[in-house]
């Protein structure tokens, strides 16, 4: 059975150049990543003129869109193992690129799938007791949003593969001139321009048509660019077939391999999601000045979410290169590294709340606000929980990745579920009836950190027994112990 060599079994220079490696890697995909958290934003600040119930509408809307856009991009980091180990053969970026391949087809059912979803939504809004006003806004909309899901869905294959080809500067630099692009397309669609009239909030919808629609071509663009010379794709079976598979066959081998990995994958991120959606729903049970400053430590969370998501991407995608290349050693620097930066982070942000529950609230209240003292005697305690909970949530996010680097997805999620929905959830239920909202946050800590403890136990077994990671993706099995 294979160990992890020690950390004083490597030169120094190994750790300096991990660490600058990651740190590279991560802050090309932060990048990235705040460029599609700025859109959001960026509609907030559009629709704010036109009054509460198109700002209603759109978040209403863009909630439903982020959560199919995070089972998306969960469901492609499938890829990432796959491509890993294909990039450690002699035709590996061929092979890899094959991969990226299927996983664009398989986002294009996944983005037809979300379209057809989020149209049978919008008939459904006027039955789920809705505002009637929010709901023909909604109804406006939603159309050109749903459209948009499809190259949203190929940005999300994209973001996994890209990465892996050594791409992540100029896909970063994609996805900030899509948000650009964003903003500006904001302002003209919805308000118009001399002589022409706005179309209002059915121009948001054709905003992010027409800044997610550019990103993708761009991006296919640069890859057929890019693009080497492609091989036969390996059809990934245990055994070999005495007559080779046509290339639909091995196509439909692939996407399913994929989804055997990715779907666990997408529906763990689904539930992080529901969690804090849960957590809301509870504390809305004990009135709209807890339930303002429930949103205001949220808002911190959320900011701070950016950097551990980055690790995470970032020690998905190193970590599935140094399994690859069957190299003990590295999958050891790759892990420690990512570990120590992510604790690193948590323990600066931890502090913050800790010690400075106060100001940070502050930042997030309206001065104006006549509530403004009530809400911050609510948040100040909060927050300090908050620090907690974002350091277990960021940790498990950066562990969950190296699971997933290791083709082992499938009982992480039952352990998630367990974690975040029967003891988070279900103990911020119980908590909120005798420690009120203060309660909801204790109990999430407490999912929280049993997942972590989870995660890190199963990470640490993992790491320990490497036999199951080293073999090829046409020869291994993409199963969970």
């Amino acid at each position: 059975m294979k160990r992890l060599l020690p950390a004083t079994a490597h030169p120094r220079h190994d750790w300096l150049a991990e660490a600058r490696a990651s740190l590279d890697l991560s802050s090309q995909l932060l990048l990235g990543q705040v460029s599609l958290m700025l859109m959001p934003v960026m509609d907030l600040l559009t629709l704010a003129p036109l009054g509460a119930p198109a700002l209603a509408a759109a978040g209403l809307l863009n909630s439903i869109t982020a959560l199919f856009l995070l089972f998306c991009f969960g469901v492609m980091q499938a890829m990432a193992p796959l491509a890993g180990a294909a990039l450690g053969s002699p035709s590996g970026r061929a092979l890899a690129r094959q991969i990226l391949g299927h996983g664009l087809t398989l986002s294009t059912a996944m983005g037809l799938l979300g379209a057809l979803a989020m149209q049978a939504f919008l008939r459904a809004l006027p039955a789920l007791g809705q505002d009637p006003a929010v709901t023909q806004l909604a109804s406006a909309y939603g159309p050109a949003l749903s459209l948009a899901l499809l190259p949203a869905a190929w940005l999300c294959a994209w973001r996994v593969g890209y990465p892996l080809l050594g791409q992540a500067r100029p896909l970063a630099r994609i996805l900030l001139a899509c948000a650009l692009l964003h903003g500006l397309a904001n302002v003209l669609l919805v308000h118009g321009w001399p002589p022409r009239e706005g179309l209002g909030i059915q121009g948001l919808g054709w905003s992010y048509l027409l800044s997610y629609g550019l990103a993708a071509a761009l991006l296919a663009w640069h890859d057929r660019k890019a693009a080497v010379p492609s091989t036969p794709m390996p059809t990934p079976t245990p055994t070999p077939t005495p007559t080779p598979p046509d290339d639909a066959t091995a196509a439909r081998r692939w996407i399913l391999r994929l989804l055997s990995i990715g779907l666990p994958i997408g529906a763990v991120m689904a539930i992080e999601y529901t969690l804090f959606a849960g957590s809301t729903l509870l504390m809305g049970r004990h009135g709209s000045l807890a339930l303002a400053a429930h949103a205001v430590c949220l808002q911190w969370v959320t900011l701070s979410f950016i950097i551990p998501l980055a690790m995470s991407n970032t020690v998905l995608t190193r970590l599935s290169l140094a399994i690859g290349k069957e190299d003990p050693d590295e999958i050891h620097r790759v892990v420690v590294v990512a570990c120590t930066i992510a604790a690193a982070f948590h323990a600066v942000m931890g502090a913050c709340c800790l010690l400075m529950p106060a100001p940070m609230a502050q930042w997030m209240l309206p001065a104006a606000s006549p509530d403004r003292a009530a809400m911050l005697d609510l948040a100040v305690p909060m927050l300090q929980l908050a620090g907690l909970l974002q350091t277990f949530n960021g940790l498990s996010v950066v562990l969950a990745a190296v699971l997933r680097a290791c083709r082992d997805t499938r009982a992480p999620l039952l352990q998630v579920f367990a974690g975040y929905w029967l003891a988070g959830l279900g103990s911020a239920w119980l908590l909120a009836q005798t420690q009120g909202p203060l309660g909801i946050w204790q109990g999430m800590c407490l999912g929280f950190g049993l997942t972590f403890v989870v995660l890190l136990r199963r990470v640490r077994r993992r790491l320990l027994h490497l036999t199951d990671l080293l073999p090829q993706p046409e020869s291994a099995h993409a199963q969970s112990r």
